[in-house]
C-alpha cells in the first residue's frame, strides 16, 4: 500500500531532516545520532544476528607505514597503513576478523564501538577519509600546514574497533 503525504507532512519532514543536518554541520563534529546514519548503501541487511563488535580479535591494530611521525611531505600525501589481527576487506557486511581503514585528518580517533561516519564528500571535508575498498594505501590532497592523522579500523558497517595509530606530519608548499 502506497502512503501519500500531505504537503504539510512533507514540509515538516524536510524541516526536521534539514535541522538535523545543519545541527551536525554547525557543531563541527559528527551528527548527534550516528547510529542511524545511512553509510552509503552498505548492506546491513546481510548482517549475522549473532555478530557483536566485541567478538573482533583483541590484538587488532592499525599502524601507519608511511609517512612516519614528524615527516615533512608534499601534497598529495601518499599514505600507507598496515593492520594486525584482521584481514582488510571491502566495507559491507560485518564479519569477525575483517575490517577496513579510515584516515582521520585533524580529528580525534573515534571511540571503540562508535560509527565512523562517511563515505561522502562532506565526510572528507570534515577530515574523514574512507578506504572502503579494503585498500591499505591512498593519496590525500592537503594544503600546506601541520596535520594530526589517525589511522583507524572499522568493521563492514563502520563501527570502530582495535588500536589506532596517530602521527603528526607537515605538508610543505
Amino acid at each position: 500500500m502506497r502512503q501519500t503525504l500531505t504537503r504539510r507532512q512533507l514540509l515538516g519532514s524536510v524541516a526536521v531532516a534539514t535541522t538535523g543536518t545543519v545541527a551536525g554541520c554547525v557543531g563541527g563534529g559528527e551528527p548527534e545520532d550516528v547510529e542511524d546514519l545511512d553509510m552509503g548503501g552498505e548492506n546491513d541487511d546481510e548482517v549475522d544476528p549473532e555478530y557483536d563488535i566485541e567478538d573482533q580479535p583483541d590484538d587488532t591494530a592499525a599502524t601507519f607505514v608511511t609517512p612516519e611521525d614528524g615527516d615533512t611531505v608534499s601534497s598529495p600525501v601518499s599514505i600507507e597503513g598496515d593492520v594486525e589481527g584482521i584481514e582488510l576487506a571491502p566495507a559491507g557486511s560485518k564479519a569477525i576478523g575483517e575490517g577496513h581503514l579510515h584516515v582521520l585528518v585533524d580529528r580525534e580517533c573515534f571511540e571503540e564501538g562508535r560509527i565512523i561516519y562517511g563515505p561522502s564528500s562532506s565526510a572528507q571535508a570534515d577530515g574523514v577519509y574512507h578506504w572502503g575498498d579494503g585498500q591499505s594505501e591512498d593519496e590525500i590532497e592537503l594544503e600546506p600546514g601541520e596535520y594530526d592523522l589517525c589511522l583507524q579500523i572499522s568493521d563492514g558497517t563502520h563501527r570502530a574497533f582495535g588500536d589506532t595509530d596517530e602521527i603528526t606530519i607537515t605538508v610543505e608548499e
